[in-house]
């Protein structure tokens, strides 16, 4: 009897093709992923498909929505973006659809797509992506929309643009972690009696009764508490990299089938006290890394990058108090080469502001009263007044830390362990290969036993523990002593440096050897004072070393604005 043909994969998201619609021949569920191919299509990004088999999300409807048309409210932008200009504006947007490299590779040439992102950097773990575009060439809400359309539609809560708080590790991690534990721990206890006895327990039918309650006991962590390490191994193959997940998710099977073979034929207990231990203790070394990484979070060290006071109107009178007193309303006073700490509201005063810091160009801003100025941002000119719209934390500048700059790692600086893994599982399998040919020709019993322990007892689970837990104690020492790193991999790539190189600017120039010459039309006593009371009220070495050329003359107070 004919049966009926199942439905075709759509070549962009993998599900079957009800309604096929066709594009270069290729199959298409609905007219949202067919046209999300033409799109990559046109500028040269297909090679997301090569990356892993239907790596897209379905589309359909997600782009003729006007859902988004909040986004054009001036009032909904300053509370979400984290830095505006004429220019530039930066957003950080939470991307719950991001699953695999394919949807990195995507978000990371946005630029493509739209000549008016100009940069887009993915944070896989966190599940976020970093855009800066051009508010003159693309508006924010065209960004989120061209993010929907290619099925990554944000996930915009206004309470994004609140108060920073700490990161929770992923709930899943934790209920691996914990049905892990409970179960490994409950397996260890059943299995002291056997350890204690010798492996001969008197009492009849209670072996075989703990044997099976282990089995039982073993299963979630095998189904649920190891998946992570199975999914990240599968996937490693898929792209044809062995990682170090695939030899240990291989060590896993082999001991939990010879285990469960053991105890369906009755002919020992297995090795699951083991097997569960190991996953334990992995979930456990990664749970620790997190945790490190979350000490070291730049969100509590931003007060390293502002002076420790500022000057605020408090009950109308100006007082010096610490910065990370201050709170959204305050008002403060900023004069000239003072940083500002907390984005702000201008109230007073010709703003000129030097963003050097927080996006590299040196040129001043003007900045017109009621405009919003951002942390790190340092007053070229007269003093300002400034009311707070953001506390010190919750700045554009500790977002800095997560810039794609600090984040990019080259192929030749990852960590060795996982180009190491492909040598191991081959020598380790090779091994294993001539063992059992060795006792198929010797002795056949023998043959699985010897194979099986020797991919059990070679499992690289301790290397990879071991790098996990030193790498984590190390950046908690770093961090202690303040050198803060941004990940382990930093580690591994302080080993290879062989040169340091001093870039010299003006902070390390020594003033006593500037030498200073004056050409021109003599100056009166009185410019000359003028010049070095106006050079005595920078820091820069400069100015401090033409103070010092024109010590002889004395300096006028400067009044306080």
């Amino acid at each position: 009897m004919p049966t009926a043909a199942e439905p075709v994969a759509c070549y962009h998201c993998g599900e079957p093709c009800i309604d096929r619609v066709e594009a270069d021949a290729k199959p298409f569920c609905c007219s949202g992923c067919r046209q999300v191919y033409l799109l990559l299509n046109e500028n040269d990004l297909c090679v997301y498909y090569d990356m892993d088999a239907s790596p897209g999300i379905k589309a359909r409807g997600k782009f003729v929505s006007d859902r988004f048309a909040y986004l054009e409210d001036e009032s909904v932008i300053d509370q979400l973006v984290q830095f505006r200009s004429h220019e530039r504006m930066n957003i950080t947007f939470n991307l719950p659809q991001m699953h695999c490299s394919s949807c990195i590779f995507l978000l990371e040439h946005l630029h493509k797509i739209d000549p008016g992102i100009l940069q887009s950097q993915a944070h896989f773990e966190r599940k976020e992506v970093f855009v800066s575009f051009n508010p003159s060439l693309i508006s924010l809400r065209k960004v989120v929309e061209l993010l929907a359309f290619i099925g990554y539609e944000p996930a915009i809560s206004l309470n994004d643009a609140g108060p920073a708080t700490k990161r929770k590790y992923n709930h899943q991690k934790i209920a691996e972690l914990g049905v892990a534990g409970f179960c490994f721990s409950n397996i260890m206890m059943l299995s002291f009696p056997e350890y204690f006895s010798g492996g001969e327990i008197e009492q009849q039918g209670l072996k075989e009764t703990f044997s099976w309650i282990i089995f039982a006991l073993s299963l979630p962590v095998l189904v649920f508490g190891a998946r992570s390490i199975f999914v990240s191994g599968a996937k490693g193959l898929r792209q044809g990299i062995v990682n170090i997940d695939a030899p240990i998710a291989l060590a896993i099977i082999i001991t939990f089938a010879r285990s469960y073979y053991e105890i369906i034929t009755g002919t020992g207990s297995g090795y699951l006290d083991s097997g569960t231990g190991i996953i334990f203790f992995m979930l456990i070394g990664r749970w620790f890394q997190h945790k490190t990484y979350d000490a070291l979070s730049f969100d509590r060290q931003y007060k390293s990058y502002f002076p420790l006071g500022v000057t605020a109107l408090r009950n109308f009178k100006e007082q010096s108090v610490p910065v990370t007193s201050l709170k959204s309303g305050e008002i403060i006073i900023i004069r000239n080469e003072e940083m500002i700490p907390a984005d702000a509201r201008l109230l007073e005063g010709d703003a000129f502001i030097d963003y050097s810091f927080v996006t590299g160009e040196e040129a001043p801003v003007a900045c017109k009263k009621g405009a919003l100025l951002y942390a790190g941002g340092k007053q070229k000119g007269g003093a300002i007044q400034l009311k707070l719209v953001k506390e010190p934390s919750q700045s554009y500048i500790t977002q800095l830390w997560n810039n794609g700059i600090f984040s990019k790692e080259k192929n030749k600086e990852q960590s060795f362990i996982h180009p190491w893994s492909r040598y191991f599982t081959a020598v380790l399998l090779s091994i294993a290969a001539i063992a059992a040919i060795y006792w198929a020709l010797t002795d056949a019993t023998k043959m699985l036993p010897v194979v099986t322990a020797v991919l059990i007892v070679a499992c690289p689970c301790s290397l990879l523990l071991s790098a996990t837990f030193t790498f984590g104690n190390m950046l908690r020492i770093f961090g202690r002593n303040k050198l803060y790193l941004k990940n382990a991999s930093v580690i591994e790539a302080l080993a290879k440096v062989k040169h340091i190189v001093f870039d010299k600017t003006g902070t390390i120039t020594q003033t006593g050897k500037a030498t200073i010459t004056f050409k021109g039309e003599a100056l009166t006593p009185s410019e000359q004072t003028l010049v070095r009371t106006a050079a005595m009220q920078s820091s820069h070495t400069l100015s401090s070393s033409l103070a010092s050329y024109l010590g002889k003359v004395d300096a006028r107070p400067v009044p306080t604005v």
